[in-house]
Formats: C-alpha cells, sequence, structure tokens
C-alpha cells in the first residue's frame, strides 16, 4: 500500500485515525492524530480510508501538515496552549504512549538527547531540531542547562516529559551548533502507578561539532522515526538508578570544593567497574550489558555497546581515571572500529591493545592524559 502526505488512514492495531503528515522512509510515516498530535507508525501498522486531500477537516487549525515540528510524539510545540509537555485528553495520552512504545521496542529504556536534521533528505546541512527523549515508564521532570564562559550553565528549558514521549527542546541553526554541544541534563521520575522508586539522574553532555557534518553519525532513531546524532542521557533498564546522580567534576575546578563534591555524591558510573585506584575495566558484549537483547538487532545492539562506551569513558575522564579496559569480543571487528571512530572526538586519550596474554585481540585500552 502506497501511502501519501494527506492521506487518512486508520490504525490497525490501536483505536483512532489520522492524517498522514510526513512520509520518514520506506517503512515508516508520521501521522497525525484527532487531539493534534503526530506519532510516527509502521505503514504496515495503518491502513487508507480517503486519499489524499479529503482529510483536512477531521483536524482543527493548530495541525501544519506541510512543515510540522514536532515534540510529544510528534506534536506541534508553538500551537500547544500552555505546557509543552502537557497532554490533557487522557485516552489520547494512552494511546500516544502505546504508538510510541510500539516504535520503541528493543531500545534501552531511559532518557536520549537528540539533534534532528529539520530537512532528512539533507543530513548535514540545515536547521536542526533538538529533542529530549523519555522512554520509560516514568513521567521525567527535566532540567536543560547548556555551559556558558567558564564554569557557569545557564538553564535553557524546564518541563515534564510524559511515558514514551519526546519534547522539543530548540531548533538552531548548524551556526549555533556550538552553544548547544555542551550541557547538562537533569532528570526526576515520577511514576503514578506502583513502580519502583529511582534516584534522580544527572547527565552531563560533551559533543564536537564536526560529528554533524559526517553522515555515519546519524542513525536511524525508530523512537522519534527520524536520522539523528543520538545521546543516550541514562539508561534504566532493569535496575535503579541507585548512582545515577554522576557528579559534576568537570565543573568544578577549586580542588577543595571537588572533594566535598565526591564526599556527599553517589558514586559515578565508571566506579562499578573499578578495578584498581583509577583504574576500571568495562565488559562491553551485550550479555553483559543487559538481559532483553533477545529481540534487539545487530544495528541496535552495536549502538547499544557505543552509547555504553561514550558513557563509561566520559564518567572515567570526568572522575579523574587514568586507564579504563574496555573489552569488545573478537567478531567480526564492528565494535572495534566504532570505538576507534567514536575516539576521535575525544581529547587527551590515547588507544592502546590490552594485553595478548589475558584478553587475546578481545580488548582495548584507553589511557586518559591529564588535560580533560
Amino acid at each position: 500500500m502506497e501511502l501519501r502526505t494527506g492521506d487518512k488512514v486508520r490504525f490497525l492495531n490501536e483505536k483512532g485515525e489520522g492524517i498522514v503528515t510526513r512520509i520518514l522512509s520506506n517503512t515508516m510515516v508520521n501521522v497525525a492524530i484527532e487531539e493534534g498530535f503526530e506519532v510516527p507508525v509502521l505503514a504496515s501498522d495503518l491502513i487508507k480510508i480517503e486519499p489524499q486531500g479529503m482529510a483536512g477537516r477531521f483536524f482543527d487549525r493548530k495541525v501544519n501538515v506541510e512543515s510540522p515540528v514536532v515534540n510529544i510524539a510528534g506534536n506541534a510545540k508553538e500551537n500547544v496552549p500552555e505546557k509543552s509537555g502537557v497532554v490533557d485528553n487522557e485516552e489520547a495520552s494512552d494511546r500516544i504512549s502505546g504508538l510510541f512504545r510500539q516504535s520503541g521496542a528493543g531500545m534501552s529504556e531511559g532518557i536520549y538527547l537528540i539533534y534532528a536534521p529539520f530537512d532528512q533528505q539533507w543530513l548535514m546541512t540545515g536547521n536542526l531540531d533538538i529533542f529530549l527523549v523519555n522512554n520509560s515508564r516514568y513521567e521525567a521532570i527535566f532540567s536543560f542547562l547548556l555551559r556558558e564562559a567558564g564554569d557557569e550553565f545557564s538553564g535553557v528549558d524546564y518541563d515534564v516529559i510524559p511515558p514514551y514521549s519526546k519534547i522539543l527542546i530548540e531548533t538552531i541553526t548548524r551556526e549555533d551548533l556550538d552553544s548547544w554541544s555542551e550541557g547538562i541534563v537533569q532528570v526526576i521520575f515520577h511514576g503514578n502507578e506502583n513502580l519502583p522508586v529511582l534516584s534522580p539522574l544527572h547527565a552531563a553532555f560533551k559533543i564536537k561539532s564536526v560529528r554533524f557534518y559526517k553522515e555515519s553519525s546519524y542513525q536511524d532513531f525508530r523512537l522519534a522515526g527520524l536520522k539523528s546524532v543520538v545521546l543516550n542521557l541514562g539508561d534504566i533498564s532493569g535496575q535503579l538508578l541507585i548512582s545515577g546522580a554522576e557528579p559534576l567534576m568537570a565543573a568544578v575546578s577549586d580542588p577543595a570544593a571537588r572533594q566535598k563534591i565526591s564526599a556527599i555524591a553517589p558514586p559515578a558510573y565508571i566506579d562499578r567497574f573499578r578495578t584498581a585506584p583509577r583504574e576500571a575495566e568495562v565488559d562491553l558484549h551485550i550479555s553483559s550489558l543487559r538481559e532483553d537483547y533477545s529481540e534487539m538487532s545487530n544495528n541496535e545492539i552495536l549502538r547499544y555497546q557505543i552509547d555504553f562506551f561514550n558513557r563509561m569513558l566520559d564518567s572515567a575522564i570526568t572522575n579523574n581515571y587514568f586507564k579504563v579496559t574496555f573489552i569488545h569480543g573478537v567478531g567480526n571487528g564492528s565494535l572495534k572500529s566504532a570505538i576507534v571512530s567514536a575516539l576521535a572526538d575525544y581529547e587527551n586519550v590515547e588507544f592502546r591493545n590490552a594485553p595478548f596474554a589475558r584478553f587475546g585481540n578481545g580488548a582495548v585500552d584507553i589511557i586518559i592524559h591529564k588535560g580533560n
């Protein structure tokens, strides 16, 4: 079945109807539903009930079919009357969450920051939409801050993201990338149901603008139905975030202040893998990282492993580690190649093969020199 922008469709596995507003790929489209929201949906889960142009009366004036700017599962941020993270219709919220959760099947449950080219036909030119994605059962109460001059940060946005939803933080030009490449996202997880209590998430992110000019940096991010540069800020799959609030050591230059923060803050992510003072060993085999990986594709597994590698290396740098050994295994060499490629975004780190007598060809040592 061929779908076009403007076609009226009905969901096969969910109640409701909508209009196709954007063709995302050969298999996925954006569909705007009656309540004024957009959701990414597999084309195979839709049936066309009216051809292009006949379904315009189905929506109110808030829906822009030609050029939607999306946030919570796709709704237009500038058209939301109050807080952009609020869904005021419970039935609509449940429908959106169900569709979003379906599109995120097999992906790590947690918080993502993505940079999506506004024009998906031209990945390395034009404006970028910055989304914060909540792929979890919890409401995510977040604060988004950017680094200013020196060690100062300024708040950009704060809001609530419903479960299995996303919100548009800002649309920027390529010239603005340097200003949006480093910051902090803090999240408090609130569960309306009988859910485990999670510790707050504190995630410091930093990304070099050169990554946005490499086509290989853009992933097919199923949760948004967009090719994007993706940062996994926090994974809550299968565990409580007991050590989720990583201390912001990189933003504190005074040694005495750093010592005080270390005394009161929970352990850093990398501390779980510490083998000696300032040294750690991290096994990147997917079976060591999570249990529910059987339905993940090879690309999803590789992306998960590299996300985990980046978070552990960032944590090691932030917390003044000297060496981290990453066990990648032998396999077809794709994970090792991806690690080498990811290291291009770091300064003052040295790549070495780990001792052959212990790891064979299945591990690398990353040496972190002072200056980060």
